[in-house]
Formats: C-alpha cells, sequence, structure tokens
C-alpha cells in the first residue's frame, strides 16, 4: 500500500509567503485544520472560522490549542451571517495586513465566494488566494 497527496491549490505547497491566513466554516475547518499542521512552524498563522455557536465549530479547541503553539491568531466569528459580515472591511480589521498573507479558504459554495470576493477587495492579489470547495 502507498499513500500519496495531497496535491492541489489547498497544500502547503501552494503557500508564497511566510504570513498566512486560513478560513473554514462548516465541514470546511477539517481541511484547514489539517493544512495547519502541513504549515513550515515559521509560518505566522492567522486563523478565521466561522459557525452559527462555538459548539458548531468543528475542532475549535484543536486550532486553539494549535495556534496558540505557533503564536498566530485565532477568530472565532459566531453568530446568524448578518450579523457577522465577512466583507473586506471585516476582513481588514480582523487582519490587517490581510494584503500581505496567502489566504486558504474552504466551506460551503457560498462562504468561500463570498470570502474570495472580500479578500480580493482587500487587497489580496488572486494569486495568493486559494480555495477548496468542500460542502455536502
Amino acid at each position: 500500500m502507498a499513500f500519496e497527496g495531497p496535491y492541489g491549490v489547498f497544500t502547503a505547497d501552494a503557500r508564497q509567503s511566510r504570513n498566512v491566513l486560513l478560513v473554514g466554516a462548516g465541514v470546511g475547518t477539517t481541511p484547514v485544520r489539517a493544512l495547519l499542521d502541513d504549515l513550515p512552524w515559521d509560518t505566522h498563522v492567522v486563523v478565521l472560522l466561522r459557525g452559527r455557536h462555538s459548539e458548531g465549530i468543528a475542532h475549535l479547541d484543536e486550532f486553539e490549542r494549535q495556534v496558540s503553539k505557533r503564536h498566530g491568531l485565532l477568530h472565532a466569528l459566531t453568530g446568524p451571517r448578518e450579523a457577522v459580515r465577512l466583507d473586506a472591511p471585516a476582513l481588514g480589521t480582523l487582519v490587517p495586513d490581510i494584503a500581505d498573507r496567502d489566504v486558504f479558504i474552504c466551506g460551503p459554495d457560498d462562504f468561500t465566494r463570498t470570502v474570495i470576493a472580500a479578500a480580493r477587495d482587500a487587497g489580496v492579489p488572486a494569486r495568493h488566494i486559494h480555495h477548496e470547495d468542500f460542502a455536502f
């Protein structure tokens, strides 16, 4: 038996910067969690997780431990979508240096499209935005 991969744009190999923003929602937190483990230790990590309730954010306790070990930042955003927006101004407030980061996004289709557009509007070059469609 042999195992290979992962391949594609949602791997640590796609990273072009020492600074990374990982964004996940719903079942998309699982690939984000795996990516966090694969990033080199010298990577400065900001993690943004989205859920209706903190209990609904998968792996939140693991994210807290791993991000703390890396001396990164974790934002767990909870509440209704209408109340917790992820537009360019919100991303700029949460991650002031977002334009200087690689941004990895995984979540439901609408969420992913919204965050991609917000990241572009916040000044992130298209080549620094990596996403995985991961929804059921």
